[in-house]
């Protein structure tokens, strides 16, 4: 009996038919009642309920020539199966041995022998076998697939790529021979990567949907330096949007999904055109109920990448503006530097106050990242000490680095666009109005003297 037929249904029932049909067959067969029967129920709705078990199970049950094989021998393959899920090579290779014997045109059955004796280390057996039935039938891309494996576990890489490339050649919109091919290049030949999931998504874009975290590995690996493995941005832009679909629609993702994107963050991030990627599926990873307390730091990272990508696409905030918010959105230390753009803002306030303007009104959260600092460059009150002090800062710069008194190498190297501001202007700044002097009562209307108040 297959697991249709234990869970009483047709072939073509969604999920829902599938949960139903199972929850009925347990009434019947409750685990105290009946324990045999329910676990056969059990592992029915287990595989049926996972798109992924359920096509690979289906697979099982397909002649090579297309049309669905007798129900006699859909069970004893089954059987098979099941023998082989258990580990017990041994007597599923007795089986099956038996079962060929009495068959011996039957291509599937040779096949799940030849498999069987390859998982026991006859390789030599399970090779002469694959032979036969590509001599027979050589277009029969599921035997293909098996002599690729072989080829590969034994190290013969040149024999296992010209049996992957057959197999998906025989069937180029058939997913399994593409994702085995995929498994391969990741596990043993890293460089293939790029070549296969291009070619794989040129017959189908979502030839992947089973084990859709390819699109990843097809885009970025970890074990390389570079970002990008594609060539063109749009191939690395289709993977990335068919990751996502199917990731945000996957209500019980692969374990290894969320720390493989997590990991691959750091990187896809350093990419402004990859951002709206990020966008998609953050809230997703954010809602994961593998998120734990140590991701947290990345998310903080994830989500300023995010800030700071729309910040650079409003051309009506300064670039400036947009370094220091960065800064301090990844909490660098890089006090210097800080430092350098804030005094560029002192020195350049009626150019820099409509970008600070801006920030406040529209992105209150980068603007509270500084706020203290951009409240005092839009007063315009406080404009003359607020350069002033600017100034002594820049004086004490450098002073510990006497090398930058060249405004130019203090750009290039150690500081921030010093190139609009001369040096003897601080000097001979001339005052729009009185200086106050530190005893004199403050311009600001306190009451207070100035040393005791704005000074």
């Amino acid at each position: 009996m297959n697991y249709y037929e234990q869970l009483n249904i047709e072939r073509d029932a969604d999920a829902a038919a599938v949960k139903r049909a199972y929850f009925a067959a347990v009434k019947v067969h409750s685990p105290d009642s009946d324990p045999k029967t329910f676990k056969a129920i059990r592992l029915a709705y287990e595989t049926l309920s996972d798109q992924k078990k359920r096509a690979e199970y289906d697979s099982y049950f397909v002649s090579s020539g297309g049309g669905a094989i007798a129900d006699d021998l859909q069970s004893e393959l089954l059987q098979a199966r099941e023998l082989m899920r258990e580990n017990k090579y041994k007597q599923a290779a007795e089986f099956l041995t038996e079962l060929c014997g009495k068959k011996p045109d039957e291509a599937e059955a040779k096949r799940l022998l030849a498999e069987v004796l390859w998982y026991m280390k006859k390789s030599g057996t399970a090779v002469t076998l694959c032979t036969e039935l590509l001599e027979k039938n050589p277009s029969d891309s599921d035997t293909m697939l098996l002599r690729a494996r072989i080829a590969a576990s034994q190290g013969h890489w040149t024999k296992a790529e010209g049996f992957f490339n057959g197999a998906v050649s025989i069937d180029p919109l058939k997913p399994k021979p593409w994702i085995e091919f995929m498994h391969y290049a990741i596990r043993d030949r890293k460089w293939l990567i790029a070549t296969i999931s291009r070619r794989a998504l040129g017959h189908d874009p979502d030839i992947f949907r089973d084990e859709y975290y390819l699109y990843l590995a097809g885009v970025l690996d970890l074990n390389f330096d570079g970002l990008d493995l594609f060539s063109t941005e749009d191939e690395t832009v289709l993977c990335l949007d068919k990751f996502a679909e199917f990731f945000i629609s996957d209500k019980n993702p692969d374990k290894v999904i969320f720390p493989y994107l997590m990991a691959m963050m750091p990187k896809i991030t350093q990419k402004s055109t990859l951002i709206p990627f990020v966008e998609k599926v953050l809230p997703a990873l954010e809602n994961s109920r593998q998120r734990t307390e140590e991701d947290e730091q990345s998310f903080k990272y994830i989500r300023a990448a995010i800030v700071v990508f729309k910040l650079r696409a409003d051309k009506r905030i300064h670039e400036v503006l947009v370094d220091l918010t960065e800064l301090l959105l990844y909490d660098a230390e890089e006090k210097n530097e800080q430092q350098g753009m804030e005094c560029y803002i002192a020195f350049n306030l009626p150019t820099l106050r409509p970008s600070i303007r801006v920030l406040k009104n529209e992105y209150p959260e980068c603007f509270k990242v500084h706020q203290e600092f951009f409240l005092e460059a839009l007063n315009e009150k406080r404009t003359e000490a607020f350069t002033d002090k600017h100034a002594a800062i820049l004086k004490k710069i450098k002073a510990v680095k006497p090398e930058l008194d060249d405004f130019d190498d203090f750009d290039e190297g150690d500081g921030y666009y010093y190139d609009d501001y001369e040096p003897d202007e601080v000097k001979t700044f001339v005052r729009e109005s009185p200086k106050v002097g530190r005893n004199d009562p403050c311009p600001c209307g306190s009451g207070k003297k100035y040393k005791k108040c704005c000074g």
